[in-house]
């Protein structure tokens, strides 16, 4: 049935046959699993450990009634109305969706509901089928109550259990869409993750204050918490500045939604592992480690499991993190694809599709290059890259008093017979040394597909990740330099705008390319150190934004007409 077929028959819902039909089982099956099989029979309950050192309970039903449960979430689903305001266990809603309403904000106030699930009981969820807008009469909401609840309270586990919430919620919901409207914030409710954020300075007293350095919970808030029967997980309270890092549910939200750093170190590092010591070796490590700890899946796997168990764990472990990231950011996101090419290297599988990791590289190849001329006796080499649209760019302290320059392409596919073709020479078009900056025309073989696009350089702040790429101290046989880094600090260096950053810009590297999150061209490489072995010392090591140099040479060339 369709969806409007579906609500039609569930506001005719009368008896048990009648429930047991719209769910397409008989009601003598359906009596079966109500009245003959003991409760604990029907679910196999563990625990998981929580962040906060608690641990909860799941409750996952056994495969007949986890598929009657299913069908009953179908049905459910189709007759509830969404507010606006949720995002949990929604289609085509998400946590990106529900980070993204608090993106930018002075403050944000994110509190938890204490024990969500287990405040849900057979009571509530029969009256609320009762009540309106369902106004199911008694045993129809009685047994879609027997059919959803485990010893008297909604099982965390069942697949019907995340509607059946939304559903009871609808009230607490309106009540403080009302109360985040009337006091000029934005309220979100993720399950039991709920959030508030102003642009204020503060918030209004009736949501949350600080007094004595402790965060305060408002008494209007409190009381209508209280008055839909949910109580705050004391543990779980957080008002952050815009100064500090916000998060909502599990993303950073202070410029846009993003993963924390600790997920993607903690990935990279496992890979190291692999790499280093084996995926046999590495996945027993990680398992003993807890790796994902509060999944399900790590209740049924444990070190001393044979090899073959052990690696498939870790395997879907790795599957779902790249997979989130890949949520998160992006499928065209250098992350995600460098992760995603790595996987399938390592388990010789092709999970995941890198054709766009191919193409990233494959304009790597083509528009990051090896600028060289000789001054006399002397040879000076940097970096440069080809802009869609722009030219050849690089830094004026590599190209000096050169007016040309020789341009060469390493092939950095084949590592094991790398070559240098000479592209050519190319005439200066503008340049500035303040700003360190030279812009050359390029050949006109370059085709446009295989260059980079220009991205926003006048947006970019302290955290946002970037990818550098150059050719450091080139020698013929070397591929190019590539680094993913953070964006440190901001401050004027030889007189000119700068941005220092967490990676290395080694000599040689000057003129190559700073990449955003979108494999967009913001920025020139500058500064640097002697090698990739030295001591990091980031003071110098950054890049110039290329709006600064875009700017400067738009004025020279119409200054020059």
């Amino acid at each position: 049935m369709d969806r409007e077929s579906i609500k039609e028959a569930f506001f005719q819902l009368k008896t048990r046959d009648d429930v047991a039909s719209i769910l397409g089982i008989s009601e003598r099956s359906l009596r079966y699993f109500l009245y003959k099989i003991r409760p604990e029979n029907m679910y196999h309950t563990f625990k998981v450990p929580k962040k906060d050192g608690a641990t909860r309970e799941i409750a996952a039903p056994e495969k007949r009634l986890k598929m009657i449960q299913r069908k009953l979430a179908d049905v459910l689903s189709a007759v509830y109305e969404p507010k606006v305001c949720a995002y949990g266990f929604i289609t085509e809603k998400s946590n990106i969706g529900n980070a993204a309403q608090h993106v930018k904000k002075s403050l944000v106030f994110n509190i938890d509901l204490k024990d969500f699930f287990s405040q849900i009981h057979f009571g509530r969820v029969r009256g609320m089928l009762m009540n309106a807008p369902y106004n199911l009469p008694d045993e129809a909401a009685t047994t879609i109550a027997q059919i959803a609840c485990y010893n008297g309270y909604l099982p965390q586990g069942a697949p019907s259990s995340p509607v059946i919430t939304n559903m009871i919620c609808v009230p607490l919901d309106n009540a403080l869409m009302r109360l985040a409207k009337s006091t000029k914030c934005v309220y979100t409710r993720y399950a039991d993750d709920i959030t508030f954020s102003t642009h204020k300075s503060s918030f209004d007293k009736s949501i949350v204050y600080i007094e004595d350095g402790e965060v305060i919970i408002g008494e209007k808030l409190a009381s209508t918490l209280k008055k839909h029967s949910f109580e705050v997980n004391a543990k779980k309270v957080a008002l952050r500045s815009y100064t500090c890092r916000q998060e909502v549910t599990g993303l950073t939200v202070n410029e846009f939604p993003n993963l924390r750093r600790s997920y993607v170190k903690q990935l990279r590092a496992i890979f190291h592992s692999c790499e280093k010591f084996g995926i046999p070796a590495a996945a027993k490590t990680y398992v003993k480690k807890g790796l994902c700890k509060n999944h399900e899946i790590c209740n049924v796997v444990d070190a001393s499991d044979s090899e073959d168990v052990v690696v498939n764990w870790f395997k879907r472990v790795l599957i779902g993190k790249i997979c989130y990231i890949k949520h998160v950011r992006g499928a065209k996101n250098p992350t995600y694809l460098s992760f995603a090419q790595k996987f399938n290297t390592l388990f010789r599988e092709d999970i995941f599709d890198v054709s766009e990791f191919h193409r990233f590289n494959n304009t790597i190849k083509n528009s990051v290059l090896i600028l060289e001329h000789r001054d006399e006796d002397k040879i000076i080499q940097g970096s440069g890259f080809y802009l869609s649209g722009i030219g050849l760019i690089t830094s004026a302290h590599v190209t000096e008093s050169g007016d040309f320059y020789n341009v060469f392409q390493v092939d950095s596919y084949d590592e094991s017979s790398p070559g240098i073709g000479v592209i050519g020479s190319c005439n200066k078009v503008s340049s500035d040394e303040k700003i360190d900056y030279a812009i050359y025309k390029a050949p006109s073989s370059i085709v446009e597909e295989l260059t980079f696009k220009l991205g926003d350089s006048r947006k970019l702040k302290i955290g946002d990740e970037v990818t550098i790429i150059g050719y450091p101290n080139h020698q013929k046989g070397n591929s190019q330099y590539m680094q993913r880094c953070y964006i440190t600090s901001e401050k004027p260096f030889l007189g000119a705008h700068f941005f220092t950053i967490s990676g290395r810009v080694v000599h040689g590297a000057s003129g190559g390319i700073v990449l955003n999150a979108s494999n967009e061209a913001i920025g020139i490489l500058k500064g640097g150190i002697a090698s990739t072995e030295e001591d990091d010392n980031n003071e110098n090591q950054g890049f110039v934004p290329l709006h600064l140099a875009l700017d400067h040479m738009k004025a020279a060339l119409h200054t020059t007409e």
